[in-house]
Formats: C-alpha cells, sequence, structure tokens
C-alpha cells in the first residue's frame, strides 16, 4: 500500500512539474503569436479529445486527455495546409516573424528556471558544506578505483585531465561523467603535487561513474547534548576534534571518527581537540544511545546559501549558465561515444524525481523544476526537426540560400525529425525502466 501511495504522489508531482513547464513554453509561443498579429487557434494542455476549457476571440483554450504535453495551433502553420491569403495565417507571416514565435517557447522555459532559482536563494537552500569547499578526501572504499589508484585520506584532487578542480561539487561532475574513462588526477599531498592514473568505476543504480571516495568533513562540534560523555569530558560547541585514536588505530575527519565511535563499544578513545588555536587531549568512553556508541556531540554539515534579490539574481544566471554549459558537454559525451545512452533519463525517472522533491518541500521542489524547465528550453533549441530548433535551423537555412524549400522537402525533413523524436522517446523509456526494473538491466 505504502508503495502504491508513493507512486501515486510521484505521479501527481510529475503532472504537476510538467503542466507549468508546458503552461510556460506553450505561453511563450502564444504571447509571441498575439503580439505579431498571428492567429492562434488552440492553446491547449495536453493532447488528444477536448475535456474543457473555454473560447476567448478566435482561440480555443482547452484541456485535453492526454496530459503528457501540449501545443499551441496557429493558423496556416503546417505546411500541408493551403493558404487562403489571410495575413493573420502563420506562413504569411515573414521568417522574422516565425523566428521570434518558435524561440518564444524556449525562452520562456529559461527564464523560468532564472526566476525559480533567484527566488529560492531568496528563500534560501541548505547546500552540503563541503561542495563548496576544495576537493579534500575524507574516505576512501576498500577495493575502490581511489584505493587501487594509492589515494588517501586527506589528499586534495587539484586537477583532473589538467582542469583545476576548485571545489568537491566540480570534482563531483568531472567524476561522474566519465565513467570507464581514464582520467589524471593532480593530487596535492602534504604541499607535493602527485599524478595518479584512475578509471571511475560505474555507480550501481546510476549512469555515472564514481571512485570510491567521500568528502573530508571536518569534526568541528556544533552541539553538546546535556549529561554526555562530551559535555563530562569538558568539550563545547566550536572544539574541533582534529584526531581520534582507539588502540592502535586513529582516525581524522567526522566520518571515520564516528564509525570508530560506534564501534568502540565503551572501549577508551583518546580525542585531539583544538580549541582557540591550542590542542589539548582527553580520553573517555562512548555510551549507547539509540542502539548506537555514541559521545553526544553534533556536526553541522549544512549551511543555508541565501542572498539579496540582486545576489540572488546574479548567482541564479551564474547557476543557470554553468548547467547549461554541462548540457551541451553531456550531449557532447553521448555524440562522441564517451557517456553512455543509458545517462539520459525519461518521464519516468523525472515522476521519480518529482515525487522526490515534492516530499522534501516547496524549495527542493522549486529547485527541480527551475531545471527541468532549463532542459526543455536546451532540449527545444536543438536542431531537430518538430521541436523548435528544428524550425530555427529550417529559417536560417532557408534565409542562408534566400529561397523557400519545397513543401514536399519539408515534410520529408519533418517525418525523419518525428522517426528521431519516436526512437529517443523510446531510448529514454527504456532507459528509465532499467534504472528501476532490475530484471531489465
Amino acid at each position: 500500500m505504502a508503495i502504491l501511495t508513493s507512486i501515486g504522489f510521484s505521479i501527481i508531482a510529475f503532472l504537476f512539474v510538467l503542466g507549468v513547464m508546458i503552461f510556460i513554453h506553450e505561453l511563450g509561443h502564444h504571447i509571441a503569436a498575439k503580439l505579431l498579429g498571428i492567429r492562434v487557434d488552440v492553446f491547449s494542455l495536453g493532447f488528444g479529445r477536448r475535456l474543457f476549457g473555454f473560447k476567448r476571440g478566435d482561440t480555443d483554450y482547452r484541456v485535453s486527455l492526454l496530459p503528457l504535453g501540449g501545443y499551441v495551433k496557429m493558423a496556416g502553420e503546417n505546411y500541408d495546409e493551403e493558404p487562403t491569403g489571410d495575413p493573420g495565417e502563420f506562413m504569411a507571416h515573414p521568417k522574422t516573424h516565425r523566428f521570434l514565435v518558435a524561440i518564444a517557447g524556449p525562452v520562456m522555459n529559461i527564464i523560468l528556471a532564472l526566476v525559480l532559482v533567484t527566488t529560492t536563494l531568496l528563500f534560501g537552500i541548505p547546500v552540503a558544506k563541503y561542495l563548496r569547499q576544495p576537493a579534500v578526501i575524507g574516505t576512501v572504499q576498500e577495493g575502490s578505483a581511489a584505493e587501487q589508484a594509492g589515494l588517501q585520506p586527506l589528499d586534495i584532487i587539484v586537477a583532473i585531465d589538467g582542469d583545476p578542480i576548485p571545489t568537491w561539487q566540480e570534482l563531483e561532475i568531472g567524476i561522474s561523467l566519465s565513467p570507464n574513462q581514464d582520467l589524471v588526477l593532480e593530487v596535492e599531498r602534504q604541499g607535493q603535487v602527485l599524478t595518479k592514473n584512475i578509471t571511475p568505476s560505474l555507480r550501481e543504480g546510476f549512469e555515472i561513474g564514481t571512485i570510491g571516495v567521500g568528502p573530508f568533513i571536518p569534526y568541528i562540534i556544533s552541539d553538546v547534548e546535556p549529561g554526555s560523555p562530551a559535555e563530562e569530558a569538558g568539550l563545547r560547541p566550536g572544539d574541533e576534534i582534529v584526531r581520534l585514536t582507539m588502540e592502535n588505530k586513529t582516525t581524522v575527519g567526522f566520518d571515520e571518527s564516528a564509525q570508530m565511535i560506534n564501534a568502540s563499544e565503551g572501549s577508551p578513545l583518546k580525542f585531539e581537540v583544538l580549541r582557540d588555536n591550542q590542542v589539548f587531549e582527553t580520553t573517555f568512553v562512548a555510551v549507547q544511545m539509540e542502539d548506537r556508541w555514541r559521545i553526544g556531540t553534533a556536526v553541522q554539515i549544512m549551511q543555508l546559501e541565501q542572498y539579496g534579490f540582486l545576489q540572488a539574481m546574479q548567482h541564479s544566471f551564474e547557476r543557470n549558465l554553468r548547467l547549461t554549459l554541462l548540457t551541451f558537454e553531456v550531449v557532447g559525451r553521448i555524440f562522441t561515444g564517451r557517456t553512455s545512452l543509458r545517462a539520459m533519463s525519461g518521464p519516468i525517472e523525472i515522476a521519480r524525481f518529482s515525487g522526490m522533491a515534492a516530499s522534501m518541500g516547496i524549495i527542493p521542489l522549486l529547485n527541480f523544476m527551475a531545471l527541468i524547465s532549463l532542459q526543455l528550453g536546451i532540449f527545444n533549441l536543438m536542431p531537430i526537426p518538430i521541436l523548435d530548433g528544428g524550425v530555427i535551423a529550417l529559417l536560417a537555412l532557408e534565409g542562408l540560400i534566400r529561397r523557400d524549400l519545397s513543401l514536399r522537402v519539408k515534410e520529408r525533413i519533418f517525418q525523419v525529425g518525428f522517426v528521431f523524436l519516436i526512437l529517443l522517446m523510446g531510448i529514454v523509456i527504456f532507459n528509465d525502466l532499467a534504472k528501476n526494473l532490475p530484471i531489465l538491466d
């Protein structure tokens, strides 16, 4: 029953996300057409049979049976329609007008992405601190590519294939995009820069690369529980546990130290603590709390990324620009074979992540919607017949050769585009099924 509820929630969230994206996209076409004097016959959310709606002026605003899409139907826009001489017909307008109508939909999606990210930055987005910090390794998994390459905790990865890696986030992106690809890492260790050859493996359940390392999270205490071993030992917020020793084993950082504390089962633990630029030592034991061995401290891993209006707009622009460049990089890698087609996701995965984002709250949902809106805008600008980018490319070609292509040629181009789009949808849906149904893997 819980699974069915989760699926139902994901479907509702998906329809909401998709409905907003499509409404904004088609609204862009609609507004541009109206402003340029092109008659709009239908504005539809969904395809197929009309369910309900209303008519205003020449336009029938409707909601249709199949909710996975939408469209704006302009007078005389299809190449197989005989022109009637009506100046309101799409094909009766100059190429500049047709270009503006075609590009208006994707532009509206990109604008929506900018607005949504700006909004979330005004309210504040929880972000893991380590993502914005240098790529310092905290943990190395046994048997991983990182262990085989000789990477160690406290190593700092400063470059991949010669490209600088200023933060852990950049490292995650670089590794994720390169499954089964040979990479050269530049690693800083105790003041020396080492070169390590490594091949990221495929992360289980995802079509992204991994080398098996975790970030270094300093063990800086944010809170001490009353009556806990940590309080009795005199630890307080702001202290940093720089080293933890149990018998002959030593750890650094929060993750490994927390694992050692849980595995101690009452054995003495020696803490080296940094306070006011001075280090002191203390030894005490953990106690069992809620089925775990703990000392009663908390570490603040997340931080709130929040800005004023102008700064939020600037960061929104920069973030969307980075995502746009990253999208084109991924597409380029797919076409050159450096990234698998299975990295592409479709409606099932979007529905799953829509549900996950919605369950986390309004800010994560708006962030996810911004990502989908940007991707929809970029995808529609690609020069694929049937899509807006295909219309723009065809207009550019006709402008270049200074004559219109024949209706027969245009029909063939759009037929090829339709077949390509169907094949692409088949691929992404199969990818979605393979990720969610192990039997297809």
